[in-house]
């Protein structure tokens, strides 16, 4: 399998001359910490990379906060090979680091194979720093990072867990 080029947008938000501005605010306006600022930015980035891969539209969703799911395609079962397994997984792996560069362990993400098909449901995600920055006046300059800025249609698995309040 040939190396995969990055298909990530340019030029990604982190490198705003102003990045360090924006988190600053986006941690006080969430109440949170820097490295959940972080982790959701790196995070989205992964999914971005995903979803955005033709090769992968169907074989991947997401299953809690940082775990990919392979599935074959269309969310069927997955391959019965180990050979065929691998090479996915390789694929996604790349893919992730192409359009990052880290690693899928580096950022925390998880991949592991469904045991059988699932069923998804789109979600669209933005991220903490877009919920905050896009619209502020003080960043009218935006309009070259709005490929690392806009809404990612991540698959997710659907559970029909019964929720029971107490």
């Amino acid at each position: 399998m040939p190396v995969l080029r990055s298909r990530a947008p340019r030029p990604s938000l982190d490198e705003h001359p102003e990045f360090a501005v924006m988190l600053a605010v986006t941690l006080e306006h969430f109440r949170c910490t820097l490295g959940e600022v972080r982790e959701d930015y790196w995070l989205g980035r992964v999914w971005r990379a995903l979803a955005g891969d033709p090769a992968l539209v169907g074989r991947v969703a997401r299953k809690g906060v940082s775990r990919v799911l392979l599935t074959g395609p269309g969310y069927g079962a997955p391959p019965a090979s180990q050979k065929e397994r691998a090479r996915w997984r390789l694929h996604v792996e790349d893919r992730i680091a192409a359009d990052t560069g880290r690693s899928a362990p580096a950022l925390g993400v998880a991949i592991r194979w469904a045991e059988g098909p699932v069923t998804v449901m789109p979600a669209p995600v933005v991220s903490l720093l877009a919920q905050v920055v896009v619209g502020d006046p003080r960043w009218d300059d935006l309009a070259p990072y709005a490929g690392d800025l806009g809404v990612i249609q991540v698959p997710v698995v659907h559970t029909a867990e019964a929720v029971v309040a107490a």
